[in-house]
Formats: C-alpha cells, structure tokens, sequence
C-alpha cells in the first residue's frame, strides 16, 4: 500500500470517528434533555431576555471580524490582497461549516480568493494555517484562565501548577524554534510575528466568545463567570477538532454539559448550551449577510 493510499484510509478513519462521536455526543444529550425536560420547558423567555440574546448574535457577529482580520493577515505572508475580499471570503463562506463535514466552509475561503494573485498552494498553506491558529487561540486562552486558577471549578482534576508548567512548555518550545530557525538562517522571524498578531487576534475572539456563553448563562442562573467562559472556549475547541462535526453540532453541547455539571445545575447548562448555539448560528447568519451586502464586490488587489 502506498503512503498516499495510507493517508487516504488514515483520514477515512478519522472521519469516520467523529462521526462516532457525533452520534455519541447527541445520544447523550437526548437522554439529558430527556431527564432535565421539566426544567428546561419551564423556561420563558421574557422581551428583555430575547433582546438580549439578539444583542449576544451581533456581538458575536462582530468578533467574526477578528478571524477575518486573522484570514487577512495569514493571507499577506503568501501576496497582496485587498482586506475587504479577505473579509468577504471568511464571512460568506463561514455558514458552510453547517453542513456535513466541516470543511465546506476552508474549501470555500480558498475558492473566493482564488485567481488574486494568490497560486493554488499557497491558497492550501494558507488554509492549513488557519487551520492551526484559530485553536491555537482556543488554546492560549484555555492556558491563561488555568493559570489565574479560573478553571477549578470545572477542571477540579487539574492543579494549578500542571497549567504553568504547560504554559511554560510551550513558551520554551516556541523560544527554541524561533532560535533554531534564526541559527538555520531561515529568517522566519518576520512570518512569527505575523503569525503571532494573527495568534492574538484568536485569543481575543476566543475571550469574546467565552464571554457571550457566560452572558447567557447568567442571564439563566448566577455563576462564576471565567468558569463559564473557559468551559464555552474549550467546548468550541473540542467541536472544532471532531472531524464530521458541522459547526461542533452536538459534541460542543455535550462537551459543555461535562464540564458544567460538576456545578449542579444541569438544567440551566442544557438550556445555555441549547440558547448557545441559537445565538451563534444566528450570529453566523449576520455575519454572512453582512459580508454579503458589504464586501462581495470588492475589487481585486489593494490592502
């Protein structure tokens, strides 16, 4: 068997693993949403609470612009490229991600910007860095929440010391691979701090992202809100990795319930989980418009 073909099977298998998880993940919650129903169905929305929550949609809209930003800047290393096609190309295609496996929406960002400028590799390198730093944002900001002692409550199993001596793993091992390529003469310095603003950006996004979770979730139950925020960014982070997953559909949700369990209040974490997704989708759909009625005819070239 050729390594090709060994990497066709290898991805068939991962495939077919999340899948696993998928339909693990739902079969989860239909017996939680089953057993917690009473509480949830008690649950009515006041005008104040769906305002809210429509409010929670546009900002959440609005940090998308801060993964455009990244697209833009991961898109610079490889040629010119006007921002607002950048834009365009993460906002449209960002509801594909919706549909089955996950990918539909990096297959479209590389389309739309396709014949700018930009050669075909370059296009797949840049998605394969995307790829990379979005959840190396998730990441970052997990890291810093575990190192203020934020996470605890959900991540009881996990000193405080583990979060710094990881922290510092990292730290070190990126030190050594900037020092490394220096030595190499590979002058990759410039592309890291590229890379690094685009790292930033992605950890901003992540905190907003935790902070619209904990928003809903307090306007359910009262709650300790780095706790909420940490557990929405690593919930992201764990629907982002399942391969077949769309959009994180259900392992996000089920991910979520773990990890909020251990503050007894299962049926407010079903319901924030449940009104979550609501407010993202929504949020995506914004987005799509936006990009659609601001920046789809955007001309070539420019920055």
């Amino acid at each position: 068997m050729t390594a090709l073909a060994k990497r066709a099977n290898m991805k068939k298998l991962a495939v077919w693993v999340g899948r696993f998880v998928l339909l693990a993940a739902l079969i989860f919650l239909a017996f939680e949403l089953r057993k917690h129903w009473s509480g949830i169905s008690g649950w009515r929305p006041t005008g104040q609470d769906v305002a809210l929550l429509f409010s929670l949609a546009l900002i959440y809209a609005l940090g998308l612009l801060l993964l455009a930003e990244c697209w833009h800047w991961i898109l610079k290393l490889f040629g010119t490229l006007h921002r607002k096609l950048a834009y365009a190309s993460f906002l449209i295609t960002q509801v594909a991600k919706y549909l089955p496996g996950n990918v539909a929406h990096l297959i479209g960002r590389g389309l739309y910007v396709r014949g700018n400028g930009l050669k075909d590799g370059h296009i797949v390198q840049a998605t394969l860095l995307e790829m990379a730093i979005i959840p190396s944002g998730a990441i970052v900001a997990i890291m810093i929440l575990g190192c203020a002692g934020q996470l605890g409550a959900v991540l009881p199993f996990i000193p405080i010391w583990l979060w710094w001596l990881g922290s510092f793993a990292i730290l070190a091992s990126s030190a050594i691979a900037v020092g490394l390529s220096d030595r190499l003469g590979l002058k990759l310095r410039p592309v890291l701090l590229d890379l690094s603003f685009s790292l930033g950006l992605s950890v901003l996004f992540m905190g907003l992202l935790g902070t619209v979770f904990a928003a809903i979730f307090l306007m359910l139950s009262p709650a300790p809100v780095a706790a909420l925020a940490g557990s929405a960014i690593l919930a992201w982070l764990v629907g982002y990795l399942t391969p077949g997953s769309p959009g994180g559909l259900g392992t996000r949700e089920a991910t979520l319930f773990a990890l909020l369990s251990s503050l007894q209040m299962q049926d407010t974490a079903l319901l924030a989980a449940a009104l979550f997704r609501l407010v993202t989708v929504l949020g995506d759909l914004i987005a799509f418009l936006a990009g659609w009625l601001l920046f789809r005819n955007t001309d070539k070239g420019g920055t």
